[in-house]
């Protein structure tokens, strides 16, 4: 007969024992929570704001008809433009009138560039709809009305009711503002030629009668833009669809097509929203991994603590199941809390994120939703990680026999670790070194989980300041190293050297240079690219491109120069032979060599040379673009109020300000990203070795005991512990460097765009910094070891438990 009797103890019993449990260890959970709780939290947070965005960008692009393709021409009659209905895959069309424009706003010395756009008269759904904000529609009771953006209106302090002085290609207009708008199609303001980040202080959309604009273009009854929408929206089936409307429009010259891809303002708005989706995935993983780990860890040493209790639960009658759902209630504890605390902080994370995308993109609306889906899975994924680490302890639990299991367990095989081997070494360490290597080597699961735990931080601190490094270098190629030019002036009609001449005698200007700035096609077989091909003088000092070694790079008199990501892009290398089409002119095909490649980190640059270019469009020698230094040490606004004179100028850009503008739009997010990413690597750290030393602490308390019985002070044996911590982060970081390395790849390969693309820089500073930050966390953590041992009572750790 069995001495053990199957009982039905009531489950409060050992729902107690795991609250006790837990609350003695509550310093060890804390750490694993806060692990566990930003890595739900990045998700929940991450994957949240990606629907809130892409559901705000879907929405009102869906509700303002934003069009499908933009059709760029001189002159073009409506009832031309009302044949196009009749082409396959068009929906609908609609002529508009879109002219540049400068603004003349009171105290202001530099140009306000503009562009001013048709609407209908009176409010009627169309293409391209705006959304007013404030004031209403046109009012037809004489006065001369505009619509104003609302992020230009709200720069410069103008409201329904103010007026605004306007050069529109006629004469100076006085315009009665009536309201302010948003347009889906200027998500993201930025000024022709004016860099990469918008700036509402120089550069204005607004919205005019269309009757009236196009009197003062002098397109009465005509258009010089089209814009539509189209059955298939993929890339092939627009770029064919612009095809048969260039053709169809060929007799109104065709200047430019426009697939919605590849609208400024939508690729950067898309671009945000595929990095969140890429955020929401990496970031996430990483944390959850180490949590798991780091617990498995702990829940390994709770059983191993209490292998007696487990004895005698099972002696009492408890049943494998039991026992095994009472120590899995760890994990299972720890996942409700970090579900509830993860939830919360991604909660935060959305609506944080949501109000700094408010001042970046001009949205109705950016509404904070909560995705029950989302939810789910985030308490899904924080009670699997959490349970995961506590799997393997609890099959271990139950496998114990009762009359083993209330048996202290048999020492650890106590032979000599790989160290010892080499006795030269090993007689010449001190006994405190001796003791950390042997901890270390006879516990290989949880220093490798330590080192592992490390690597990662070290790998995701030094991959944060390197991504820093990158924009940095990115903004500095572009605005530093290829462009050296004060000022660049676009021109309203292309002009010839004289002209060039002509701006080089203005005060203030040292050095004039004229670039030829055309909107062409270039076709490899079956990959074709819509580019800025810009052509450059002979001698080309403020803008030199560059080669990938830094190397400014020469163009030839006859064929092109790609940027890398351009050739890329189109599968071609030097030598080869591509198809050229200009988009103005007589847009005849010719083929071109391609001679050689430049390093560009924004967009897809293209060069060629001047005459060249000129004569591609039969012309002898001509120019719409120039770029200008002027005298060191001067102010700009003499010349910029000289330019502001001549109505054939409708683009000013200064390099240094575009500079500026960068760094304040992406600079002070870097910045906050910086010290968020650091902190939570920093958690990760802190938390793996405060375990690790933690549990290490718990193994050996009768070693403690022994040697504050010999005499060593608690200073001395903290000593030991932090030995041993300190010689596991040196090793993730070894192993961390280069984890970092293939992270900065991994990373750039993800965001890289059409659009943007980082540089990766590998610098030592970054590394050094990256290592010290790991140690500082470290030390950190060899405080809490410290006050826990000088708190222990290590003679109670002395005596025989029975």
């Amino acid at each position: 007969m069995s001495v053990f009797v199957s009982v039905s103890l009531p489950g409060p019993v050992l729902l107690r024992k795991l609250l006790r449990d837990l609350w003695s260890r509550k310093g060890s959970l804390l750490v694993v929570t806060a692990i566990v709780t930003i890595g739900v939290g990045s998700y929940v947070g991450l994957a949240s704001i990606y629907l809130d965005m892409a559901g705000a960008r879907d929405r009102y692009y869906a509700d303002r008809r934003l069009a499908d393709f933009t059709v760029d021409l001189k002159r073009a009659p409506a009832w031309a433009i009302d044949r196009l209905n009749e082409l396959p895959n068009i929906r609908a069309v609609r002529g508009r009138v879109n002219v540049a424009v400068r603004i003349d706003l009171p105290g202001q010395d530099v140009p306000i560039l503009g562009a001013a756009i048709s609407m209908p008269p009176t409010r009627v759904p169309v293409l391209n709809d705006i959304h007013l904000r404030s004031g209403t529609w046109f009012t037809g009771t004489g006065d001369e009305e505009v619509i104003l953006d609302a992020s230009f209106a709200r720069e410069h302090d103008l409201r329904p009711g103010s007026r605004l002085r306007v050069l529109l290609p006629d004469r100076q207009h006085d315009l009665l503002i009536v309201g302010t708008a948003l347009s889906p199609e200027h998500v993201y303001l930025m000024s022709p030629g004016g860099g990469m980040a918008p700036d509402p202080a120089r550069f204005g959309v607004m919205y005019l009668p269309e009757d009236f604009l196009q009197e003062v273009a002098d397109s009465d009854g005509a258009y010089n833009q089209v814009i539509g929408l189209a059955q298939r929206r993929d890339r092939v089936s627009l770029e064919n669809t612009l095809k048969l409307l260039t053709d169809r429009l060929d007799a109104y010259g065709v200047t430019n097509t426009t697939p919605v891809q590849d609208q400024p303002s939508v690729q950067f708005l898309d671009s945000e929203i595929a990095g969140l989706k890429v955020s929401a995935t990496v970031g996430p993983a990483i944390f959850l991994g180490v949590a798991a780990l780091i617990l498995n860890v702990l829940a390994a040493r709770i059983v191993a603590q209490q292998r007696g209790i487990i004895g005698t639960l099972k002696g009492l009658g408890y049943t494998d199941a039991a026992i095994m759902r009472h120590y899995l209630g760890f994990g299972v504890m720890l996942g409700l809390t970090t579900a509830a605390t993860g939830l919360a902080f991604g909660r935060w994370i959305q609506v944080s994120m949501a109000g700094l995308y408010r001042q970046f993109f001009a949205l109705p609306e950016i509404p904070t939703h909560v995705y029950p889906a989302i939810l789910f899975t985030g308490a899904a994924i924080s009670l699997v990680c959490s349970c995961a680490g506590t799997l393997k302890s609890v099959w271990q639990a139950t496998r114990l026999a009762p009359a083993v299991a209330m048996r202290p367990p048999p020492p650890e095989v106590g032979g000599k670790i790989l160290p010892e081997r080499a006795g030269f070494l090993w007689r010449r360490l001190s006994f405190r070194w001796k003791l950390i290597l042997r901890s270390v080597f006879r516990n290989p699961f949880r220093s490798t989980v330590t080192v592992v735990a490390s690597l990662v931080s070290t790998a995701l601190i030094f991959m944060t300041l390197t991504m820093q490094d990158m924009l940095q270098q990115m903004m500095r190629h572009e605005f530093e190293e290829v462009a050296h030019q004060d000022i660049t002036i676009s021109l309203r009609d292309p002009v010839d050297e004289r002209a060039v001449h002509e701006v080089a005698a203005l005060p203030q200007v040292s050095l004039a240079e004229p670039q030829l700035a055309v909107a062409c096609e270039l076709r490899n077989g079956p990959y074709r690219k819509r580019v800025s091909l810009t052509g450059l003088p002979a001698v080309h000092r403020l803008y030199t491109p560059l080669d990938a070694d830094g190397r400014p790079v020469a163009i030839p008199e006859e064929g092109l120069v790609l940027s890398s990501k351009l050739a890329e892009v189109l599968h071609v290398r030097p030598g080869d032979r591509l198809h050229l089409r200009p988009l103005i002119g007589s847009r005849r095909q010719v083929t071109a060599v391609v001679v050689g490649t430049v390093e560009s980190y924004l967009g897809l640059p293209a060069y060629a040379s001047i005459p060249y270019l000129s004569r591609l469009l039969d012309e002898a020698w001509t120019a719409n673009v120039i770029l200008v230094t002027t005298y060191g040490g001067q102010s700009h606004a003499p010349l910029l109020e000289e330019l502001k004179r001549r109505p054939g100028v409708i683009g000013i850009g200064e390099r240094r300000r575009a500079f500026m503008l960068l760094e304040e739009t992406f600079g002070e997010t870097m910045g906050v990203m910086l010290f968020i990413q650091v902190l939570f690597a920093g958690v990760i750290a802190f938390g793996s070795t405060v375990n690790a030393a933690l549990v290490s602490l718990s193994e050996r308390e009768r070693e403690v005991g022994t040697l504050r019985v010999l005499g060593y002070g608690p200073g001395y044996v903290a000593g030991i512990f932090a030995g041993e911590s300190f010689l596991l982060s040196a090793v993730s970081i070894a192993l961390g460097v280069p984890a970092g390395i293939g992270l900065v790849h991994l990373i750039a390969g993800l965001y890289e765009t059409e659009m943007f693309r980082f540089p990766v820089i590998i610098q030592g500073d970054r590394l050094v910094m990256a290592a010290v930050l790991i140690l500082l966390f470290t030390a950190a953590a060899q405080l809490i070891i410290r006050r826990q041992i000088g708190r222990m009572d290590w003679l109670a750790a002395l005596k025989l438990h029975e």
